[in-house]
């Protein structure tokens, strides 16, 4: 895979996910959803400030019509599958019902993931996995060929590869570094 589009990429596990597929050298291109949420909007502009120096990272304000290897739509109110072919669909656990409820064109693939837990949310849930080992078995799964079966769901099956202490660890470094952000609310 050489490059990927990432819609909605503004939630902490899209950027967690680009983070990851540019470490792997892939050409990553993100569509953001608005939001009226100033938290979420400082929280953003700071993380783009940190991915937008990689130069294989490129925020756009449109899909145009360059090709991908991949594209990734994270589930929510902004779903441009009329503008998409063949996209993953990533739906949260806990977003799954609302999921179930809305139609499907059945050219998308969706992926079921797991609960996560990370610098937003740290309580780490008993059946939750860290959002960076998340991000490391989606990339995975979306370099295997196996992908491109004819099944239209997948459930991303995670491997624990973060402990709880290590990742509570990771979060503390990680607010310590945006404490810009952390520090105002």
């Amino acid at each position: 895979m050489e490059s990927t589009l990432i819609v909605g990429a503004d939630e902490f596990f899209g950027l967690s996910l680009c983070e990851r597929m540019m470490d792997e050298g892939i050409h990553v291109d993100v569509v953001l959803a608005e939001t009226e949420d100033k938290m979420r909007q400082m929280y953003l502009e700071e993380r783009l400030m940190w991915l937008g120096r990689n130069e294989l990272f490129r925020q756009l304000e449109h899909i145009g019509d360059q090709k991908y290897d991949t594209i990734c739509i994270q589930f929510g109110s902004f779903l441009p599958l009329d503008q998409c072919d063949s996209p993953y669909i990533l739906v949260y656990e806990e977003d799954r019902k609302e999921w179930e409820k809305r139609e499907k064109t059945g050219s998308e693939k969706t992926v079921i993931l797991p609960k996560m837990y990370g610098p937003w949310k740290e309580e780490t849930e008993e059946d939750g996995y860290y959002t960076n080992d998340v991000a490391d078995e989606l990339l995975r799964f979306l370099l295997e060929p196996s992908r491109h079966s004819k099944d239209q769901l997948f459930e991303l099956q995670v491997t624990e590869k973060t402990s709880k202490e290590e990742a509570k660890t990771k979060i503390i470094e990680w607010k310590r570094q945006f404490s810009s952000i952390f520090d105002k609310y």
